[in-house]
């Protein structure tokens, strides 16, 4: 999705703060919604959840911690669920099986261009990437396209996912002087012109 949600590459934001042996939550509620969160994915994807965190107001994301955001995300999936009245469970999910159908369509060190999904719903492309030639590093894995399985909840088939290496300066301007390596699905990608 479009939108302050997609903050990756984004200015102005500051520094993330980060340091060694940190533990993972700053306040004891945060703890607590991870295990809730623990609760409502059994029964639907991680791209679900996030599609879910993306339909949080702007204004409202902007001026909430990670964890609060969550909350707010189980918050909606948990009434999908039947779980706040108690009308329904949350049914094991399981995860993509198998290798997709077709051979992969790009080889490590092939140039490739990053399409430009337009999608209401929740994309893995990042903005900062779209449109912008990247080279193969390798095939990382294979799962289920993320748009897909942020509408319905549910994996659909397995699909080629490639480590896809890109110049920073081509993608944040002069100055910019390392690489950066995002994993990309393989409808999302195209050979390079």
């Amino acid at each position: 999705m479009d939108g302050v949600h997609d903050m990756g590459g984004m200015h102005g934001f500051g520094e993330v703060p980060c340091r060694p042996g940190q533990e993972p939550v700053h306040d004891e509620w945060e703890g607590r919604v991870m295990v809730m969160a623990r609760v409502v994915m059994t029964g639907t994807t991680i791209d679900h959840f996030r599609h879910t965190i993306e339909q949080m107001p702007p204004d409202e994301y902007l001026a909430t911690r990670y964890y609060g955001r969550w909350l707010w995300a189980i918050e909606r999936m948990a009434a999908e669920q039947g779980l706040l009245d108690g009308s329904g469970h949350p049914d094991p999910l399981p995860r993509p099986k198998g290798e997709p159908a077709a051979p992969r369509r790009f080889a490590d060190g092939e140039r490739v261009r990053v399409s430009n999904p337009v999608t209401p719903m929740h994309t893995r492309v990042p903005r900062y990437v779209r449109n912008h030639e990247g080279t193969v590093v390798t095939r990382s894995c294979a799962w289920s396209h993320p748009t897909e399985a942020a509408e319905s909840g549910r994996h659909g088939p397995s699909e080629h996912v490639y480590a896809v290496e890109f110049d920073a300066e081509e993608l944040f301007g002069p100055g910019a002087d390392h690489r950066v390596v995002v994993d990309v699905w393989e409808s999302d990608l195209q050979p390079a012109t």
